[in-house]
């Protein structure tokens, strides 16, 4: 006897999982996206601090825990979704099947034409919503929502779009041309890694522009903040030639061998084997880096 329709969906949702289990577990998917999104968020946060991201020297580690903060919203939010989706495609399949969608008499005709419109209805809200996600990506200044909104409406319209098609295939396709196309391992296949590398490279698109925004407001959080942060004396025992509003005094007497103070700047952070400091003055954004070694001793104080 033939299988059931929804079983056969079932299946084939079983195969695409299995597939992207296959081709990536589901740990490191998650490592590789934490990654991007700490390496794409730090680039664009450095680059609008004014300094390249390599020389902060940062390891896979660190773009993991820099991460971790900000993508937990996100990744919950899209399990959340993932899971209602499930849900309302067991209730999809089980209420086909006790109307009887795999039957042909006038209560499968019913179902079937049910199951006809729910599938238009979702094809419609999937076409909709990636049409609108490819126009916001078009607009050439867009809010950080639209930014953000873009990516993920074309996604979820690609999604929304694959699952109405695959209810017309499997409930409105004619049982015969259905079971010679299922029968088909090559055909199944391909569906599966076409699936698994639209679902791969929507993730990293969304996550690629949410870490381009969450960049940038950090960086404009650093810039905000920086009256507040520690000032920072600078000893060095070869003169720096750094520029005003920097002052800098000669001493004359040092038993460390410090022959150069500097004042009148703030200390941003320590990364790479560098110090990375900022005038007080915040109308001047030029980045001072500095070598940790034994020629540069910083002090770190509030005035």
């Amino acid at each position: 006897m033939d299988e059931a329709p929804g079983t056969d969906l079932q299946g084939s949702l079983r195969a695409t999982f299995k597939g992207i289990g296959a081709i990536v577990a589901p740990t490191s998917l998650v490592t590789a996206l934490l990654y991007y999104f700490g390496w794409v968020r730090t680039n664009v946060e450095a680059e609008q601090l004014g300094f390249d991201e390599s020389m902060l020297g940062y390891s896979i580690p660190d773009y993991l825990l820099n991460s971790m903060s900000s993508m937990f919203g996100p990744l919950l939010v899209g399990l959340l979704a993932a899971l209602l989706g499930l849900a309302f495609h067991g209730l999809v399949t089980m209420g086909a099947d006790r109307l009887g969608a795999a039957d042909d008499g006038s209560s499968g005709d019913r179902a079937r034409r049910l199951i006809g419109a729910l599938a238009a209805i979702v094809a419609t809200v999937g076409l909709v919503a990636a049409l609108l996600g490819l126009i916001s990506t078009r607009v050439e200044r867009p809010s950080d929502a639209l930014y953000v909104g873009g990516p993920v409406a074309v996604t979820l319209g690609i999604v929304f779009l694959v699952y109405a098609a695959s209810l017309c295939w499997r409930y409105l396709v004619r049982r015969s041309s259905y079971a010679a196309i299922a029968s088909s391992g090559s055909y199944n296949l391909a569906v599966t890694a076409t699936l698994v590398m639209l679902l791969l490279l929507s993730l990293f698109w969304n996550v690629s522009h949410y870490a381009v925004v969450k960049g940038r407001d950090l960086a404009a959080t650093v810039e905000a903040a920086i009256p507040t942060l520690p000032d920072a004396r600078v000893f060095s025992r070869e003169p720096l030639y750094l520029q005003p509003p920097v002052k800098e005094t000669k001493l004359a007497i040092e038993p460390a061998g410090y022959n150069q103070v500097y004042e009148n700047l703030k200390f941003l952070f320590e990364a790479g084997g560098n110090y990375f400091l900022r005038p007080s003055d915040t109308n001047v954004p030029l980045n001072i880096v500095l070598p940790i070694g034994p020629d540069i001793r910083v002090e770190l104080y509030r005035s």
